[in-house]
């Protein structure tokens, strides 16, 4: 019963997550315990099986072509951010370059820089007018997000400090070192496809 329950919550949160009601994985398990009305005790499926369900959703919504025609597309609005920022060192991670999307990803970036101010200016000045600063404080320290949307994709770069550009972090849904791309990478990948 423990691996049925946890498939369905598994379900649940994936259908959850791709109909943009949740956009964390913790908070979309802990939504779908509720909605299937399981106890608060039922074990939690792994971010990688709700994130193999999401694939699987996806394409079955979209079609194959269609998933296909978006990763490029979000892939080649990657580089052409990722050339205009080459100084602050950018990374493609995420759905967009591990190629599991829902129809809500976002293509998110990492950069380092110490002068986030001067960086979401630059965006602007090349014809993201619309970009967002958020200064988010955990207890990983202090980053900031920029936001805006590229087409209709949305855009998502956090921002660290440049000391942390040879810091590789942890995802949270293979908990081992997060998959990156720089722009040699995401070039390759493109011709790929």
């Amino acid at each position: 019963m423990d691996k049925f329950a946890q498939r369905r919550v598994a379900e649940e949160a994936a259908r959850l997550m791709v109909d943009g009601v949740e956009t964390e994985y913790l908070h979309a398990k802990e939504s779908a315990i509720l909605a299937l009305g399981l106890s608060g005790q039922t074990r939690l499926p792994s971010n990688r099986k709700i994130r193999e369900y999401i694939g699987q959703i996806t394409k079955n919504r979209l079609g194959d072509d269609q998933v296909k025609r978006r990763i490029c597309e979000m892939r080649e609005i990657a580089l052409h951010i990722m050339t205009l920022i080459e100084d602050c060192d950018p990374y493609l991670i995420g759905s967009t370059l591990s190629g599991d999307i829902r129809e809500s990803s976002d293509v998110d970036l990492h950069a380092y820089s110490d002068e986030y101010e001067a960086l979401t200016e630059r965006l602007r000045s090349w014809t993201h007018q619309d970009v967002e600063a958020e200064v988010v404080e955990n207890r990983k320290g202090t980053f900031v997000h920029l936001k805006w949307f590229e087409n209709q994709y949305p855009i998502e770069i956090t921002v660290y400090p440049w000391s942390w550009r040879h810091v590789v972090p942890i995802s949270s849904v293979t908990c081992k070192p997060m998959k990156r791309a720089d722009i040699v990478a995401v070039k390759k990948l493109l011709a790929l496809s």
